[in-house]
């Protein structure tokens, strides 16, 4: 009876809310995709299951159209029970996502008639060899063309309906190619000598000259030293545990490299491969500290991870280290693929050969790769975990099948012995006998000094002269037994003239004393000539997509080193395809490019967006480069920049690193400056100085700091006080505007607005009337003036 009481407030109680539709294309395809694909997708299909549609999810029977409680997917989702629960891996789906899903299928498990499984992952566009498209045709006449960049830019304006701003100012636009391809802005006398020519390829001459200077193999050769992770040694105290010491040789080798124009392909073949290709050519052997430099004395796991990921990273713009615990979750990747990887690099170690005239290989030396273990064995670790190898795996070398279309050769290098008994050189030989053969005549020396002491009383005294001889025969034995060595250079254990880097904390005696193989295994020049092949699709881009990021402030792919499936598409694919194919096919240039880039129309673009409001609105991030991109310089850049400023910056080239100490007082370019995980020059970290760990593009924050080093450092303080004496020195007796037009053209590269020249006259009269009992007040005044450019956004802003 109370039951049928019930019935009516059964009736007048609210109805529950229906549950919100799921839209299968915005809810349920992006989680899938995210949790399951990896496993039941196009790149493999556990069980026989795809679920990357709605088709093949009904079709399969994992899905029962509005009966969740029938259906195998949400029964797996939903489970207790490790064992049967998807997704296996990682952490469950989060109960929102759980009743999204179970909702979907309630409703119908309804899926637009459009819907599609996943395309073959060899199809991605970065997998297939870049082909040049046809050249666009310039729909707007209004639209500068200057070359074939400029075509693919404006179509894209065309296609988005916008309107590019106007040119740069000469001098903005001066600025901004010195600095972009020098690291350095003009001087005044650079700007007045571009300003009046008049001819119409005066841009194209500073173009030329700039990649000409000395100065270009520097900057750009920093750019892709932040790439590659340079950095020189550190450890513990003396003992070095990372990289090597004197690999400034290699900092060296790459700006040789860029002022050559020596091609992008054969720099990468001798990174990788010189002890291969060119084994008795030092200046070559130096690029090879490209592999010295991951060097980690403790691990070799952790070593070579680094090499396979930064290889990866670096080259092919592919995350191979995201396959090292399983298969790769979006790209055609195999756990089995990582290791055969590794094992391209597994039989190398590291060794410093001497250089002529000095024999201490502490003092200096060439760090260099070598195969020293051609049997090493790779071990293939279950689920990356190098406590657990699998001991029945045999690993072979080799690289993504997906990308191996000609396949992968591999022929073993016998090497002339002069690679692997060094003592064979001459000049190496004469470096090692010369302080030999003075080591002995200072003993013969010290003992004619001691015997003529002695004197007559030899009888009583000879014991003084015992340690001079003890001395001169052990001097006589040394040199005796390095002519033997240089007679029969086999005989020296280890071998003299170049010293192996300890291959662990724990190497064994026997180890370190192994006479040097006479044979390398050819991996490594397999490996660098597959990446350098024309038909593998990913290094060009990648290059290219550096080079660009360093030009326009934004680069193509967004992610410089994920061209992967989980990467973002470029925003002028047919663009990044025809500039890949230009490199390639004209000599892998870098010259070549940055030419045809800066002297496009769209680099030649105003950065200012003022009166272009409607641009602006359709496309706020200027993925269409409707306008140039304003950039910050980088850390080195501000520091140069500021010694260039006043003529103190040292430009000789190369050579050892200023250590910490000197820095301060140091005007050599920033990038010689030593610089390591643990030691980093605080000036250039406060402007985001390249992380030696990982470094493809760089940060650029804004931080109080960097007013207040540009205000009150040392060196921002003495620049100001100095370019404002050679203002004066240069001006005479000029009166303040003329003093503040001078001062802006030389720090900021452009003349004052009208309304700033009016502030900073103003600010003047107001600062001489403050100090007008100060000696020298109008000097002082003007310095705060200088000191104000100095710190202004507009000078460590390339505009």
């Amino acid at each position: 009876m109370r039951f049928l009481a019930l019935l009516p407030l059964v009736a007048l109680a609210p109805a529950a809310p229906a549950a919100e539709p799921v839209d299968y294309r915005r809810d349920i395809k992006p989680l899938l995709q995210e949790r399951c694909y990896a496993c039941h997708g196009s790149l493999a299909q556990k069980g026989k299951l795809r679920v990357d549609s709605g088709a093949n999810m009904i079709r399969a029977g994992v899905v029962v159209p509005g009966k969740p409680a029938e259906s195998e997917l949400v029964k797996r989702i939903t489970a207790a029970d490790d064992e049967t629960r998807m997704p296996p891996e990682g952490h469950p789906l989060k109960p929102e996502q759980v009743a999204k899903l179970t909702a979907w299928v309630e409703q119908g498990a309804k899926v637009p008639a459009d819907d599609a499984q996943e395309p073959d992952p060899r199809d991605h566009w970065a997998f297939r060899p870049p082909v040049r498209s046809p050249l666009p045709v310039a729909r707007n006449p209004k639209h500068e063309i200057r070359n074939e960049i400029d075509r693919f830019i404006a179509a894209k304006w065309a296609e988005k309906g916008l309107a590019p701003v106007a040119p740069a100012d000469k001098r903005v636009l001066l600025r901004r190619v010195y600095i972009d391809l020098t690291g350095l802005p003009p001087t005044p006398a650079q700007a007045e000598a571009f300003l009046s020519d008049a001819s119409p390829n005066a841009y194209e001459k500073v173009v030329d000259q700039l990649l000409a200077s000395p100065q270009y193999g520097e900057r750009w050769g920093r750019h892709f030293l932040d790439v590659w992770r340079y950095s020189d040694w550190w450890g513990l105290g003396a003992e070095l545990r990372n990289s090597q010491r004197h690999i400034w040789h290699w900092r060296d080798w790459v700006v040789e490299s860029f002022n050559a124009d020596l091609g992008y392909d054969e720099m990468v073949r001798q990174m990788l491969a010189a002890d291969e290709l060119y084994p008795t050519d030092p200046q070559k052997l130096r690029a090879t500290g490209y592999l010295a430099r991951p060097y980690f004395l403790f691990n070799r796991t952790t070593w070579l991870d680094e090499v396979v990921e930064h290889t990866g990273k670096g080259f092919l713009g592919l995350t191979l280290n995201c396959a090292k615990c399983h298969d790769h979750k979006y790209d055609p990747l195999k756990q089995s693929e990582y290791y055969s990887f590794r094992a391209v690099f597994e039989p190398y170690q590291v060794r410093t050969d001497l250089v002529p005239g000095e024999p201490d290989a502490t003092k200096d030396g060439i760090p260099r790769a070598f195969d020293c273990n051609p049997d090493a064995k790779t071990p293939f670790h279950v689920r990356g975990d190098e406590r657990n190898p699998d001991p029945n795996r045999t690993v072979l070398p080799g690289v993504p099948q997906f990308l191996n279309a000609a396949g992968f050769k591999i022929t073993a290098v016998k090497l002339p012995p002069e690679a692997y008994q060094p003592l064979r050189r001459p000049e190496i030989a004469e470096t090692l006998r010369t302080p030999a053969v003075a080591k002995l005549a200072a003993a013969k020396e010290r003992l004619a000094r001691a015997e003529a002491l002695v004197g007559a009383r030899a009888a009583f005294l000879a014991w003084a002269s015992l340690p001079a001889r003890t001395a001169v025969d052990a001097a006589t034995k040394e040199l005796a037994a390095l002519e033997a060595a240089v007679a029969d250079p086999a005989k020296a254990a280890p071998p003299l003239g170049s010293v192996k880097s300890a291959e662990s904390n724990v190497e064994p005696a026997a180890s370190k004393a192994r006479p040097f193989p006479d044979t390398s295994t050819g991996r490594r020049t397999a490996l660098a000539n597959w990446l350098t092949d024309r038909q593998n699709p990913l290094v060009a881009r990648v290059a290219v997509n550096h080079l660009w990021l360093r030009h326009f402030g934004q680069p193509l792919v967004a992610n410089v080193f994920e061209f992967g499936r989980k990467g973002t598409p470029p925003t002028h694919p047919e663009l990044l395809d025809w500039l890949a194919v230009e490199l390639m096919e004209h000599k892998w240039s870098f010259k070549h490019l940055h030419k045809l880039m800066v002297t496009s129309a769209a680099y030649r673009l105003s950065s200012s967006s003022a009166g272009a409001e409607a641009s602006a609105k359709l496309d706020p991030e200027n993925r269409a480069l409707w306008r140039m991109n304003p950039v910050r310089m980088e850390a080195q850049v501000v520091r140069d920049s500021l010694l260039h400023l006043t003529g103190d910056l040292d430009l000789a080239r190369g050579g050892p690193p200023v250590p910490m100490a000197a820095q301060d007082a140091s005007k050599r370019r920033s990038m010689y400056f030593f610089h390591s995980h643990n030691e980093h020059n605080k000036l250039l970290d406060v402007f985001d100085n390249a992380n030696v760990l990982d470094c493809y593009r760089r940060t650029e924050s804004i931080v109080p700091q960097q007013a207040l080093a540009l205000s009150n450092s040392r060196l921002a303080m003495a620049t100001a006080a100095k370019l404002n004496d050679q203002l004066h020195a240069r001006l005479g007796s000029a009166d303040d505007a003329q003093f503040v037009a001078a001062a802006f053209e030389t720090i900021l590269g452009t003349p004052p607005t009208r309304d700033e020249l009016a502030a900073c006259v103003e600010a003047l009269a107001e600062l001489r009337a403050v100090l007008k009992t100060a000696k020298d007040a109008g000097k002082r005044a003007r310095l705060q003036v200088v000191q104000a450019l100095i710190n202004h956004n507009d000078f460590v802003t390339v505009r």
